[in-house]
């Protein structure tokens, strides 16, 4: 038909993620011509982060020009919701005065030339089969063909700027274990042109490692002695360098290995980027991830999307070296539900969908389930499957929370960080476990990194995508399976950070009855200096870690995080700075300005300025100061603003409450500590007869944060004494 419609071409075929560069495609009309009032549009994903096209000023990012063979006139605009989900953005051609007939042609072209203006940036991140949808509506009817043939480029990795040491967090004396070693680029992308010699050092001992395409890998590694290991790296001939994360070598309880994955991400077949192969392979082994699973959006999953999904699961299971879960993700609207990840257990099991919102509502076979509580119906003692709540453009509904398929949450992905949702659940009396994933969009699961402002002016993804850290005795689907239904797992915001926790003897997750006084253990192996460490039952802190450290009074450290809403539009927008009244900044160091549309500048020796938001995730800053004993600090953003004096401070910490959800400042003096590693070991003298969840958030001074999932401790009247200590 495309001698009919017409066809369309591109002049490139490869191009360095977030390169800024001038592409042309080519539309050729076809037999039909386009009629005055016809229209051509160009769509793409939505998730791509490429730049947002505008047509009127070349010295601009985004600049778009059209030209060609014709006698008719063109009408041209971006419009971000033209099309339908995942090609909602759109730049539109309307043909008025005038048509088009076969053989003329348009010119869209992406950037200036370089005598002109800018370059246009592409997407950041890699994309093998990157699509510019190209649709006609030659008769001015508001009906879109596609073409057969569409347009597209492959979008590679970029030029190296660090690298990552990835080892196993546990391993015996005298085990050998492989060091793995990756190249990334400034986006976050595996560099797959960077090839070239490195130096590991491990345990006072250097080896030369051979990177190809962006990977290298030292097997046969063996430590012999007790303790923390981390490995560092460096390419001396091009100046690269980078760290691992933490390693323990010890004696490992049989039952308590430390296995990391990401259980959600999508794939072109829904929302998302990448084949199915791309994806699953990415994870094993760009990633290094143990396990994964992908959740689609069920209303858009086919039933022959859902057999391809079934086949790929079993392909790419090897027990012992990657295990992967099916399942997809039950995608209904807030009040039927909201968003919650189902898995199964076994193999080529059935898809109950929400609804076929994108798939043809006509052609429903019965096996739809809507509300929620009609799968848990369906699901009915059936003990290999669960569903995990989760957070995205909708929010998964507590009240459908049924224990006996749910008894995870997911804390943190790279739509943000919602402590807030588990707060809930404590609300409701949940007993719920934690996890973390990435719900990765860019076929990178497990190294999910954020991205620039979306087709549709918002920024789509803040923050890094998270791991779930698992304790069990081996990598397999069953073992895991069983792990999860313990909760004897956790959360962090994709950094490799050894979080145990125990209460008496029970690991995280567990739940007892006990008339004695809990005795609550903490252990953190942290990826970089940890900033805090809170204990929590329920909703109350009863321990912080940070409050024991050494007080720097040279020091002032603020803090902000929070969300707007629970909806879809939630993110927190904290633009705004600060200016220090009877004193200076000596020096300043950001806290997880980690999206690069966030920034801070100095204007002055009394001032700093940004850009930030957040979507539930901290971002801060602490700053030396100089100053007199009637020193302000005066702090004014648009979620809120306010003035203290420091010697307001000297007595702890300070609380300033914003609208929104979880939205606050947290400002207090620094401390001296700069410890990655921390054991706590508390009694609770104030526990409450009942129920009692115990778990622990942990803050990095680089921003990443893990969270344990609770134990559930009942405790009754009959109080027993134990000594109280800490270990440092």
């Amino acid at each position: 038909m495309h001698e009919k419609i017409g066809r369309a071409w591109i002049n490139i075929k490869e191009i360095i993620a977030g390169a800024v560069d001038t592409w042309t495609i080519v539309f050729e009309a076809g037999t039909y011509g386009i009629d005055d009032g016809g229209e051509i549009i160009i769509a793409r994903r939505d998730v791509s982060d490429s730049d947002i096209p505008q047509f009127e000023n070349a010295v601009m990012p985004g600049y778009v020009k059209v030209y060609g063979s014709y006698e008719a006139k063109l009408r041209t605009q971006y419009i971000p919701d033209k099309y339908k989900r995942p090609w909602k953005s759109c730049i539109s051609i309307k043909v008025y005065d005038g048509s088009l007939k076969k053989g003329d042609t348009i010119h869209i072209q992406f950037g200036a030339s370089p005598a002109e203006g800018l370059g246009y940036m592409i997407q950041t991140f890699r994309e093998r089969e990157h699509q510019f949808k190209v649709l006609v509506d030659c008769a001015g009817s508001g009906d879109f063909f596609e073409l057969e043939e569409q347009p597209q480029i492959n979008i590679i990795g970029g030029f190296a700027d660090h690298l990552e040491v990835i080892l196993p967090s546990m391993v015996e004396p005298g085990d050998e274990f492989d060091v793995f070693v990756r190249a990334l680029d400034s986006w976050g992308n595996i560099a797959e042109r960077y090839n070239g010699e490195v130096i590991i050092s491990l345990n006072n001992r250097d080896e030369v490692v051979r990177i190809e395409e962006g990977i290298g890998k030292l097997t046969n590694f063996v430590i012999n002695t007790k303790g923390v290991y981390y490995a560092a790296v460096v390419d001396v001939n091009k100046g690269l360098t980078g760290q691992s994360n933490p390693m323990k070598c010890m004696a490992i309880c049989s039952s308590e290995k430390l296995f990391w994955g990401d259980m959600h991400g999508q794939t072109h077949e829904t929302v998302g980027t990448g084949t199915l192969d791309e994806y699953f392979s990415f994870a094993r082994d760009c990633a290094l991830l143990d396990f994964t699973a992908w959740q689609g959006n069920d209303f858009q999953v086919t039933d022959d999307c859902w057999n391809m999904v079934c086949q790929k699961i079993k392909d790419y299971h090897v027990p012992g070296r990657f295990i992967t879960f099916l399942g997809y993700e039950w995608s209904g609207n807030v009040p039927a539900g909201g968003d919650y990840n189902v898995y199964y257990l076994e193999d080529d099991q059935p898809i109950y969908r929400s609804y076929r919102w994108q798939i043809g509502m006509h052609d429903t076979d019965g096996t739809d389930r809507n509300p929620i509580s009609a799968l848990w119906d369906q699901f009915h003692d059936r003990k290999d499957v669960m569903a995990i709540p989760h957070v995205g453009g909708r929010h998964g509904n507590l009240d459908y929370a049924d224990p006996e398929f749910v008894n995870l949450l997911e804390i943190h992905s790279h739509h943000g960080t919602f402590e807030w949702f588990f707060e809930d659940a404590l609300r409701k009396g949940l007993k719920l476990g934690i996890i973390a994933a990435s719900d990765d969009h860019t076929c990178r699961p497990g190294l999910s990194f954020p991205t620039r402002k979306t087709s549709r002016g918002l920024v789509s993804f803040d923050v890094k995508g998270g791991y779930t850290g698992i304790y069990t005795d081996e990598l397999s689907r069953k073992s895991l399976w069983e792990a999860f239904k313990k909760r004897h797992c956790y959360g962090t915001t994709g950094e490799r950070i050894i979080l145990h926790v125990k209460s008496d003897h029970y690991l995280m997750g567990d739940e007892y009855t006990t008339s004695a006084i809990p005795l609550v253990q903490a252990e953190v192996i942290g990826t970089d200096i940890i900033d805090e460490i809170e204990i929590f039952r329920g909703l109350d802190i009863i321990h912080t870690y940070s409050g024991t450290l050494p007080v720097n009074r040279k020091v002032v450290k603020l803090q902000w995080s929070g969300v707007r809403s629970k909806g879809r539009s939630k993110k927190s927008n904290w633009d705004g700075g600060l200016s220090v009244h009877h004193g200076r900044i000596v020096n300043y160091t950001t806290m997880a300005f980690q999206n690069s549309e966030n920034e801070i500048v100095q204007t002055s020796n009394q001032i700093l300025k940004w850009k930030s938001n957040t979507s539930g995730n901290v971002v801060g800053l602490e700053m030396e100061l100089d100053y007199k004993d009637d020193c302000r600090i005066d702090f004014s953003t648009t979620a809120v603003s306010f003035s203290l004096h420091i010697s307001d401070l000297m007595n702890g910490d300070k609380i300033i409450q914003a609208d929104g959800v979880n939205q606050k400042v947290k400002i207090g003096m620094g401390t001296s500590g700069n410890q990655r590693t921390a054991n706590l070991v508390i009694t609770d003298q104030n526990v409450q007869p009942g129920s009692n969840p115990y778990w622990v958030r942990v803050l990095q001074k680089d921003g990443h944060m893990a969270w344990s999932s609770p134990v559930y401790v009942t405790y009754s009247h009959d109080l027993h004494t134990r000594s109280s200590g800490q270990l440092f």
